[in-house]
């Protein structure tokens, strides 16, 4: 299984020869793998894909149990714990500190290899047998009820996020400080409802806009401040719906909307998105790439088919969220941090290399089909190992013995139809629901089940609690006792409570309560961002002023659908509108 190295240029060139079609084993549709895959295919020594990316993605996702918590007892210590394991599951938990500490072996629990049986019956069996950690929470203070997240401090119900303070009901939220829902942000403080936002100040409702201060309801809005309602704008003070104002002026209007009330933020809000149908929109953010087709993408060199990466990223194919020194990675979800030569890696990196099949993998070089395993060589097949070398079903070997070992097994999932592909769905440790895959690809229980998946029943929550319906309509009128309170979703019916942190936070802000719980909160904001799919579509521009006559002939890969009424220009008659 050495590496061998191709240079980007080699992929570049590659991926304009020709390309194979190829049919789905699921969707049944079809799709292309180019030259430039192959070589990658070659070099990681599997198979090509037998399902598309989207389906690849799917089957990837359903190892992420992102957002669904449940309240169980401690496998070895019967305390009380928050864990991503439902607590009718066959699995072993451990609290997260006891998983880490010494007071456990997960080589107590290694099975030898049997060739009579395929590798992904005994991965399964090694699964069911082996102390799981309850949550992946690392490095946090005061953040229990917090999931893939490191770093953290007196943060609640934020997931997938990494150096946030006093941060509630976020996701993908990098360094915030003092914010309350928010989505795929960073380094902002004091602000609500963000999505795609960076270094905001005391904001709320704006999507994709940065470095804007003191501001409500803006779209693609960059180093504004004192702005509500506005679109597009660049370095403005006092503008209203893209009307500038006088300090005094504004300072009445604003008054006006009257913000500091529900029926006031609603209207606005109405208004904001009609107004906003009149935006342009960028046909995606990528910022010093080159040769990159995705969204969301930053420093990139090509990379293809992928979304939210950042920083140092070289030969990258379906991948989302991570980045920071990725080189020849296909098919990840949450990797980075110096991985090289990864493939079909889920929450894996922290330099790692060669991680083929790995779901919450970090720091280990070989390393296939395992899950939650740290800073190790050449692992196969293994659960909870760490700083271990040369291991297979989490019992130890020699180097000569494990590589014979290795060939025979990897001869042996050729064989069976397994190698180079995810292990089947239904070794997940996680139902369909509960899962990233169910947000990406929602499925009814009877559709997951006929394509193999679980499907788990009883998800956390209840309805039909509520001991308040009415909810006041400005929040100097609630009183401090309102967290005693449950109220009913006023979407989903869903029970939820207000924490004392959250009512400190509203009324620092004059925001009045919510009448949504957290997670139709999420879902709206995540209506908001453009979905990691791509679609082939021409420039919208049809401006006379521009290097153009009539509409202009730039074709673009783009995650506004073709349907979508929103006005999507090419990067050059953007940038002339714009800037």
């Amino acid at each position: 299984m050495g590496a061998r190295h191709h240079s980007s240029s080699d992929y570049v060139e590659a991926a304009k020869i020709r390309l194979f079609m190829n049919t789905c084993t699921q969707c049944k549709k079809e799709f292309t793998v180019t030259d430039q895959d192959s070589l990658f295919y070659e070099k990681m020594g599997v198979p090509h894909p037998v399902l598309c990316a989207d389906c690849r993605r799917q089957h990837l996702l359903i190892w992420r149990n992102q957002r669904t918590l449940y309240s169980r007892k401690c496998s070895a210590t019967n305390k009380p714990i928050i864990s991503i394991f439902s607590p009718d599951s066959p699995y072993i938990v451990y609290d997260r500190d006891y998983w880490w500490s010494a007071a456990w072996d997960p080589f107590e629990h290694g099975m030898d290899f049997d060739f009579s049986k395929t590798f992904a019956e005994q991965f399964n069996e090694l699964l069911r047998i082996t102390p799981l950690a309850a949550i992946f929470n690392g490095n946090s203070e005061n953040s229990l009820y917090c999931n893939h997240v490191g770093s953290m401090k007196n943060s609640y119900l934020t997931f997938a996020s990494w150096g946030d303070e006093n941060v509630m009901y976020s996701d993908l939220s990098f360094g915030d400080k003092d914010s309350v829902d928010m989505l795929e942000t960073g380094d902002c403080q004091q602000c609500y409802e963000l999505v795609q936002s960076n270094n905001c100040f005391d904001s709320k409702y704006c999507i994709q806009s940065e470095r804007c201060n003191n501001s409500w309801f803006l779209f693609d809005c960059k180093d504004c401040d004192n702005c509500i309602g506005c679109t597009n704008l660049r370095h403005k003070q006092y503008y209203i719906f893209n009307k500038p104002y006088t300090p005094e002026e504004y300072k009445k209007r604003a008054a006006e909307l009257r913000l500091d009330t529900r029926s006031g933020i609603e209207k606005t809000k109405r208004e904001f998105e009609e107004f906003k149908k009149s935006a342009i929109h960028k046909y995606a953010n990528i910022i010093t790439c080159e040769s990159c087709t995705g969204d969301t993408l930053t420093g990139g060199q090509n990379v293809r088919y992928s979304f939210a990466l950042r920083d140092e990223l070289t030969d990258v194919a379906y991948c989302i969220n991570g980045g920071r020194n990725l080189i020849d990675v296909y098919d990840g979800y949450g990797v980075g941090f110096g991985l090289e030569r990864g493939y079909l890696c889920l929450d894996t990196g922290a330099n790692g290399a060669d991680n083929i099949a790995c779901f919450v993998v970090w720091g280990c070089q070989y390393a296939y089909y395992s899950y939650n395993c740290h800073s190790s060589f050449e692992i196969f097949g293994c659960t909870g190992v760490r700083n271990k070398k040369h291991c297979i079903l989490n019992r130890q070997y020699t180097q000569s013995e494990y590589e014979q070992l290795k060939k025979k097994i990897i001869a042996h999932m050729r064989e069976a139809g397994e190698w180079g592909h995810l292990p089947s769905p239904s070794i997940s440790p996680f139902g369909y629901n509960e899962t990233l895959a169910h947000e990406y690809t929602p499925l009814t229980k009877e559709q997951a089940i006929s394509l193999g998946f679980k499907w788990q029943d009883a998800m956390p929550g209840t309805t039909g609690r509520e001991t308040l319906v009415e909810v006041s309509e400005i929040i100097t009128d609630v009183p401090d006792l309102i967290v005693n309170e449950v109220f009913a979703c006023r979407a989903c019916k869903r029970n939820y409570r207000i924490v004392t942190a959250e009512l400190a936070f509203y009324r620092s802000k004059e925001l009045p309560l919510p009448t949504q719980c957290p997670q139709c909160r999420y879902d709206a904001r995540r209506s908001l961002r453009n979905p990691h799919t791509l679609w082939n579509r021409q420039c919208m521009c049809e401006l006379e002023n521009h290097s153009h006559a009539g509409r202009c002939p730039v074709q673009f890969e783009t995650t506004y659908a073709p349907d979508r009424p929103e006005k999507v220009y090419c990067e050059t008659c953007y940038q002339s509108e714009i800037i």
